[in-house]
């Protein structure tokens, strides 16, 4: 990641974290979503820099609570709870394996509507064409607080800019 890429992660972890309600404090629960269709090295590239951009950012990513969540296809997703240095040393990865597959963004939401409303911060790590089968389901999984809590951050975007949840209904 460039230094300007670098500054953008960190202002939208930012403005997630200061959500009014959101994050007040102690250990941070935090997810982070792989989309299994996309390239091993992509991956372990981007989780080892974020990792790193935000362990050197600030105290609270120090100790943090991480799911990772391998978002294999419609059906299947996989959760993993891994310490956040794992994702720096790309040691979480070493099974990782890519598998492309139709997926859908309202399929996902409704995943982690269910088990990971929890965290304070949800990174996602996605391909190329987000495919939305079901808009209005989107929009209810992701509000009121879903969208909020969410970056995603689409590998076709060349410069990595992620996008808040909420935007993702506009």
């Amino acid at each position: 990641m460039e230094l300007l890429q670098k500054k953008n992660l960190v202002n939208a972890v930012e403005r997630v974290l200061h959500v009014k309600g959101n994050y007040s404090g102690g250990i941070l629960e935090m997810t982070l979503v792989v989309d299994c269709g996309l390239p091993r090295e992509y991956v372990r590239g981007m989780a080892a820099d974020i990792a790193s951009v935000l362990r050197s950012h600030s105290e609270v990513f120090r100790n943090v609570r991480l799911n990772l969540l391998y978002w294999i296809s419609e059906e299947k997703m996989e959760n993993r709870v891994v310490p956040f240095s794992f994702l720096q040393m790309s040691k979480c990865f070493e099974d990782y394996e890519e598998q492309e597959k139709e997926k859908s963004l309202d399929m996902l939401s409704a995943k982690l509507k269910l088990y990971h409303a929890r965290s304070k911060l949800i990174l996602v790590l996605a391909g190329k064409n987000p495919v939305i089968n079901d808009a209005e389901a989107l929009r209810r999984n992701m509000h009121p607080f879903l969208g909020k809590k969410s970056l995603f951050l689409f590998q076709g975007d060349d410069r990595l800019n992620w996008q808040r949840g909420e935007k993702l209904l506009t």
